[in-house]
């Protein structure tokens, strides 16, 4: 059983595991963002958050633009997760359906050949997981997707996916170049200290928040902790390491 996190009048701060084997409920159709600069450990924490949810009946579909990502390599293995090149993956011989694929294309480091491909194979993971739905489409830099051309793509799911089953588990490092559905849309939201006035004054597009405590809340966390935002509520705590 799920438990419950308290009211804002009462803002906890939980140790990581605790938080993520008895707080944590993200169900089918539900949007995640998480927001932090590059070596906050967004990675880490969403690949743990996949780990919580994703199961054979609501696999998760990592998408990875990177050339080289060692900490998607250590949680693909360690988690499971089966590596694929092109969408859709090759059937199992052994029937078996896997918790969560890792979509990721091969590099030539030539963006002329590669962007093409990266946006052909990512656009077709989205939309049939938008088909299909009960996925969890994880998008481990949503401002590349937008960069690759993917916008309108990601925003579909974001605001029509629900029903389906499809959610969007976005993180980003660029919290003011993300569409705005990446606020608005969200369920869970997961938020690291941010210096950039212009990445917090998005936090305010978050709807049926108090945008002054969320952006006194993250001027104060320390390097390991998140604030986290369940907007059904809304509910708030700190998941600290």
């Amino acid at each position: 059983m799920t438990k419950t996190l308290p009211f804002p009048s009462d803002i906890v701060t939980l140790p990581r595991a605790e938080f993520l084997s008895e707080y944590v409920d993200i169900r089918a159709g539900e949007h995640v963002t998480l927001l932090g600069p590059t070596g906050s450990g967004k990675t880490t924490l969403s690949f743990e958050l996949v780990n919580e949810a994703a199961t054979p009946d609501l696999p998760a579909v990592v998408l990875v633009i990177k050339p080289v990502d060692p900490v998607v390599q250590k949680y693909m293995k360690q988690y499971k997760f089966k590596l694929v090149r092109h969408w859709p993956p090759l059937p199992s011989r052994w029937n078996q359906k896997p918790r969560g694929y890792v979509l990721w294309p091969k590099h030539s480091y030539d963006p002329d050949k590669d962007d093409p491909v990266l946006y052909k194979e990512m656009r077709k993971a989205i939309l049939d997981s938008y088909k299909r739905g009960k996925r969890i489409i994880y998008v481990d830099e949503a401002w590349g997707l937008v960069d690759l051309g993917l916008q309108r793509e990601l925003v579909t799911v974001w605001t029509r996916g629900r029903s389906g089953g499809a959610g969007i588990w976005a993180g980003s490092q660029r919290p003011a170049y993300i569409p705005l559905p990446a606020y608005s849309q969200a369920d869970h939201l997961f938020l690291h200290y941010d210096a950039d006035k212009r990445d917090r004054d998005r936090f305010k597009e978050i709807g049926g928040i108090d945008p002054d405590l969320v952006e006194s809340i993250v001027l104060r966390l320390q390097w390991h902790q998140w604030l986290y935002i369940r907007r059904k509520g809304p509910v708030y705590c700190i998941v600290d390491k």
